[in-house]
């Protein structure tokens, strides 16, 4: 009598973790990660996927993917577009085509339209606005608090600008003239330090959930989700995900927009520190 074969396990839903970096992954002062330090072990321990989704350009990213020694597809420019290295993803994602040895989707517009639209505005309007394709590397340095090792990727942008009013009018007439440059196909999306003119179609929440779907066409199972941020502009991030978490701001407190939403986990801390201990305390349970 043949042996009975035994019934193979089942396959384990796998996790990815999705993180904003300035104020999150990273201190918002110093840009340091080193409070994150344990939950990042952990995670290349366990070959759980770390992805970078931040409005930072994808040459500042690829920068500080190489010094965590990642190799997980990332999202640039506050959702503008994902980048998946050739080497580790042969196959095109659909969408995607060929740039400098990634696949790149896009979902952004040019960075001189962009340019454009913003001077175009400040000028027919009058406006007292500047964004970093007005200013050299120290002054986006002594404005931003980028390490001066960096401020030259930060200036290569392909689809935002980050700008703000110099001085800066009232509220209510930022406002106005927010309302009125968040057209004809743009929009602002607000950060911790600058506003952000980006493409209409531009936000986290589209990124994320376009490469959660390739992420579920290429795993044995599909995989969870989990998702870390800081401010408004991350929440569409968080919601495309199963599990979303709020880190604390630099003054010890929640984004009171980020607290409305229903199920959101409070990390009990600020930054790289709340990432961590989130990170530590899901994973064991999760994993």
């Amino acid at each position: 009598m043949a042996p009975t074969k035994k019934k193979s396990r089942p396959v384990k839903p796998g996790l990815i973790v999705f993180t904003d970096l300035d104020g999150t992954l990273l201190d918002f002062h110093t840009y340091s990660y080193d409070a994150a330090q344990a939950a990042l072990r952990e995670l290349k321990r366990l070959n759980v996927p770390l992805v970078l989704v931040s409005s930072k350009t994808r040459f500042e990213i690829m920068h500080l993917r190489k010094v965590l020694a990642l190799d997980t597809p990332f999202i640039s420019e506050s959702g503008s577009a994902i980048f998946w290295s050739r080497s580790t993803t042969p196959e095109k994602p659909r969408g995607a085509k060929e740039r400098d040895g990634y696949w790149v989707r896009e979902f952004g517009e040019p960075y001189p339209a962009i340019r454009k639209h913003l001077t175009d505005f400040r000028e027919s309007a009058g406006v007292r606005i500047e964004g970093f394709g007005d200013w050299n590397l120290d002054t986006i340095t002594s404005l931003s608090g980028v390490p001066s090792s960096s401020v030259a990727l930060a200036k290569r942008r392909e689809y935002s600008e980050p700008f703000m009013f110099r001085p800066s009018p009232s509220e209510a007439v930022v406002q106005n003239h927010l309302k009125n440059l968040a057209k004809d196909g743009f929009r602002i999306i607000q950060g911790g330090r600058f506003y952000h003119l980006v493409g209409e179609s531009v936000d986290k929440g589209t990124a994320v959930a376009e490469l959660i779907k390739w992420y579920n066409a290429n795993e044995p199972a599909k995989p969870k989700t989990l998702a870390f941020g800081d401010s408004p502009s991350d929440w569409p991030m968080m919601g495309s995900c199963d599990i979303a978490v709020a880190v604390k701001r630099p003054d010890g407190k929640y984004h009171p927009t980020l607290r409305e939403h229903k199920g959101i986990r409070l990390a009990g801390a600020p930054g790289p520190e709340g990432f961590n201990r989130m990170i530590l305390r899901l994973l064991k349970q999760m994993l």
